[in-house]
């Protein structure tokens, strides 16, 4: 990848568009609009902000597109909770803003809510799988493998509390789900363990290196006209009074026709500058990559565990977890180890005591659903952001959607 241009002079330039964020979903926009002839620059923040688009399990599964809230959420919370090194955890913070964010979270859980979140998600992911075969087709250099992802299960029983899940894929597009025994999954992955009893293949479902796709998304976007700024500078955003808009960071200045934030979890923030506040939050999760002796072909899910795992061409990533409040750029080394010892019980392999150990925040809402449209009382600024674990899945569907309230006028 190239390095970022860095803004250290004053310059002023007429664009029509500017991304803030260069994650998954701003180079997605991106790429979109200016392959639509559209000026484009992207500015993005080199602070540590807790990005996850470089950290993220890398799977694109639209057959997995369901809302974070739902049924039966609260009872399997508490149990996960009581365990320190559990895949959920949510710290008890004495703030009336996080306080009503989990309210409303518990309020979505319902069958109903759940369902409609699932069917909206499930219908905005169709075509998910053809937008990133596009992708490669136009020339983004990206590590793609397209070798389904293998749900893995300790019992029948846990088994079928997802198969359920599952039993409208083709409604979407999407091939049905295949049950499988334990010893037919160790055929297919011989690294799994005799602790898998049952699993469930998701067969054309894909996975990419998460790096890779970013630093494609980005030289597609270079090649093709767009410029970037990366600031270590605080960005600030106005709408002014005859509808263009600015974006400062530092001595520069660029202003254009219309604005989209696109910034993960600050996305909240840089809303605040135009007036506008809605509840987003983080949740944070952990990747641990390592070296593996015993090699894994497919994307897994480890179930009991609540674990994604993803092999690429040079590592296999682990990622998981699910902490909302404390202290968003810390790691918990007790999180991490939950990982890797949950984890241990799939494999037929050990898994190495000192893996690279990666941090991302999740832009999460209330509801489990992404905002995407223009941000109200703004004429020209626009807003994507609260995809939680479906950003890099729902990456070009967003960036499409956005291309169409923009530049065709569609009422969001």
């Amino acid at each position: 990848m190239q390095s970022p241009v860095i803004a250290t002079r004053f310059r002023k330039a007429q664009v029509s568009t500017t991304i803030l964020g260069a994650g998954p979903i701003g180079l997605a926009t991106a790429y979109e609009f200016a392959k639509r002839g559209e000026e484009v620059t992207v500015v993005s923040t080199s602070r540590n902000t807790g990005k996850a688009g470089e950290v993220n399990a890398g799977w694109i599964v639209p057959i997995m597109a369901s809302p974070v809230p739902a049924p039966g959420m609260v009872k399997k919370s508490i149990g996960w909770m009581l365990k320190s090194d559990g895949p959920l955890r949510i710290s008890p913070v004495p703030h009336p803003d996080h306080i009503s964010f989990m309210s409303k979270m518990l309020r979505n859980t319902s069958k109903a809510r759940f369902e409609h979140g699932l069917h909206a998600l499930s219908e905005f992911g169709r075509g998910t799988l053809e937008h990133f075969d596009t992708y490669k087709a136009e020339g983004v250099d990206f590590e793609l493998h397209k070798t389904g992802v293998l749900m893995a299960f300790k019992s029948e029983k846990e088994l079928e509390s997802h198969y359920a899940e599952f039993e409208n894929s083709e409604r979407y597009g999407l091939k049905k789900v295949t049950r499988m025994t334990g010893s037919e999954m160790r055929e297919i992955e011989p690294g799994l363990s005799q602790s898998v009893k049952a699993g469930l293949n998701c067969s054309d479902q894909y996975s990419i290196n998460p790096t890779s796709l970013l630093e494609g998304l980005r030289s597609s976007c270079e090649k093709i006209g767009v410029t970037f700024f990366e600031t270590s500078e605080d960005i600030y955003l106005k709408e002014n009074a005859d509808k263009s808009t600015e974006v400062t960071f530092g001595s520069m200045k660029v202003s254009g026709d219309h604005v989209v934030i696109a910034a993960g979890v600050q996305s909240r923030g840089l809303m605040n500058q135009v007036g506008f506040d809605m509840p987003l939050k983080f949740g944070k999760g952990y990747s641990l990559d390592f070296h593996q002796e015993t090699r894994i072909t497919h994307a897994l899910y480890l179930s009991e565990a609540k674990v994604a795992v993803t092999p690429t061409n040079s590592f296999l990533r682990l990622a998981g977890t699910m902490e909302f409040g404390g202290n968003p750029l810390k790691v918990n080394p007790t999180r991490v180890n939950g990982i890797a010892q949950s984890s241990a019980e799939f494999f037929s392999f050990p898994i190495p005591q000192q893996p690279k150990v990666g941090m991302g925040l999740r832009p999460m809402t209330p509801d489990g659903m992404p905002v995407i449209g223009k941000v109200p009382g703004t004429s020209h600024v626009y807003v994507a952001t609260g995809h939680a674990m479906l950003g890099v899945t729902l990456a070009p569907a967003t960036a499409k959607l956005l291309a169409g309230l923009i530049f065709s006028q569609i009422d969001s």
